[in-house]
């Protein structure tokens, strides 16, 4: 043999020793069902510089499954918005919402398992997440049950037994806050269960039915000093479907509006200033809020409408929480 194939043949048998030196990627990495049938489990995959990150990653990943799914979860804050125009506007309560799953669901997902691990010969590490279906479905509907119990248990005290509308009002209000957390675990459950839920008495467009109804029957006085701050309140009452009534209603909403002197930095002007609103019946104060407004315009004659514009865009959804949170 010659030199040079005897090169050739070393260097042959040294690329062979490396290959079968090399660790066979598992499976699971790129088909994660094929070590876990999708039948009975949910599964992620996570890769990252160390086992720990990687196995953090993999768990991160099974949640967004769920995150995916979810459209409303606990709230962060209520919004009343109005469509139409004139005497046809119709008010509907609408919840912003986060995209992220609730404390329920993420207490379901804490419960899944790494069951897999790998590190390959570049150093990358990589981990598989599993969560068990039947398992995870049960807790879901043990979740389910008492929040089922805990709408109708508001809806009857809402619509038949409530001393007061603005006591009828905040319970069909608090209904429909869990009823959206029934909704979302109700999503979570159909994702372990192949598609499978449990069906709710009342579904969340009948509870902001009975809502609007509850809001219609308050007839509320406004009070303000300040005739801007008052048409702004009527404004927000009205399209939440309040009646507004200018005189002799034992509830009333009070306004005001605190506002710093104009500054001026680096050819910007800034108005700085606080809103507080009180509801009360009789004497009586129900619920009180204030919050902080701020707005700039490079023309100071343009900050007061940029302040009243800030104002008309938080105060339906400020009001509607005044009157639907219990004190």
């Amino acid at each position: 043999m010659s030199h040079i194939g005897k090169l050739c043949l070393v260097g042959l048998l040294i690329t062979l020793a490396a290959c079968s030196g090399q660790p066979e990627r598992p499976q699971w990495i790129d088909t994660p069902q094929a070590a876990y049938p999708a039948a009975t489990h949910l599964s992620a995959v996570g890769s990252g510089e160390d086992l720990q990150t990687a196995s953090d990653r993999a768990l991160a990943n099974l949640a967004r499954i769920f995150e995916a799914a979810v459209s409303d979860t606990s709230q962060d804050f209520s919004s009343a918005q109005s469509v139409g125009s004139g005497e046809l506007q119709q008010t509907t309560n609408e919840q912003r919402v986060s995209r992220e799953i609730s404390i329920e669901t993420r207490k379901v997902v804490e419960g899944a398992t790494i069951a897999e691990q790998w590190q390959a010969t570049d150093g990358r590490n990589y981990a598989l997440a599993i969560l068990d279906k039947n398992a995870a479905a049960a807790r879901f509907r043990a979740a389910i049950q008492p929040l089922d119990t805990k709408v109708e248990e508001l809806v009857t005290y809402g619509t038949k037994t409530a001393a007061t509308p603005v006591a009828a009002m905040r319970a069909l209000a608090l209904a429909r806050q869990t009823q959206l957390q029934r909704d979302e675990l109700n999503r979570s459950l159909m994702i372990v269960a192949n598609g499978q839920g449990i069906r709710s008495r009342y579904s969340l467009p009948d509870i902001e039915n009975l809502l609007r109804n509850g809001l219609a029957e308050l007839t509320i006085q406004v009070r303000a000093d300040d005739a801007s701050v008052a048409a702004e309140l009527q404004r927000a009452l009205t399209q939440m479907g309040v009646r507004v009534v200018t005189k002799d209603s034992y509830l009333s909403l009070a306004g005001s509006l605190d506002l710093a002197p104009v500054e001026q930095r680096q050819g910007w002007y800034w108005q700085r200033g606080s809103y507080e609103l009180i509801f009360r019946q009789g004497e009586k104060v129900m619920a009180k809020q204030r919050w902080p407004l701020k707005a700039s315009s490079t023309e100071e004659g343009l900050l007061e409408g940029r302040v009243r514009d800030e104002i008309n865009r938080q105060l339906p959804a400020r009001v509607f929480e005044l009157l639907s949170t219990e004190p």
